[in-house]
């Protein structure tokens, strides 16, 4: 396994909004998914708010998308999506995808904080959040669904 967080280029903008975390959405074209907002979504909230868009690489396969930033609104540093696709997930990618992303957010932003919203009903994701760390806050995100926040504080 070699993580990569690789910037969505003309190349490969298709086969990240094509790339979908559950199976039934590979014949529909939805703004949200069932677990997290579609690529297409992130991307133009990268576009609007500043955040960072990254395509998530294991070699040289296309394996899932992320996006991050300064949320100016909350005022602290956030992990907007994280997603694996359907077809990767199960095979041990979210801790490692997820400490990739934990780094490149620390070599960018020296930040010593990272918050993330999750559906409640995820536990996958909150399983993996909560392993590197992440603490519910007692927050909830109002979005398309109410969305627990975590926040990981960093040494």
């Amino acid at each position: 396994m070699h993580i990569k967080l690789l910037e969505v280029t003309e190349d490969t903008f298709w086969d990240v909004i094509n790339l979908k975390s559950d199976q039934d959405q590979d014949q529909q074209i939805q703004i949200f998914e069932r677990w997290v907002g579609s690529n297409a979504f992130f991307l133009g909230a990268c576009y609007v708010y500043g955040f960072v868009p990254r395509a998530i690489y294991d070699n040289q396969t296309l394996i899932g998308f992320t996006s991050f930033g300064y949320r100016k609104e909350h005022q602290r540093y956030e992990l907007i999506s994280i997603m694996i696709g359907h077809q990767f997930q199960g095979r041990g990618y979210g801790l490692p995808v997820l400490n990739a992303v934990i780094d490149e957010m620390v070599k960018m932003y020296n930040c010593k904080e990272i918050y993330l919203s999750v559906i409640y009903n995820n536990d996958r994701a909150i399983k993996v959040y909560e392993k590197r760390g992440f603490k519910p806050t007692g927050e909830i995100e109002k979005g398309h669904h109410d969305e627990p926040v975590y926040c990981l504080k960093l040494d």
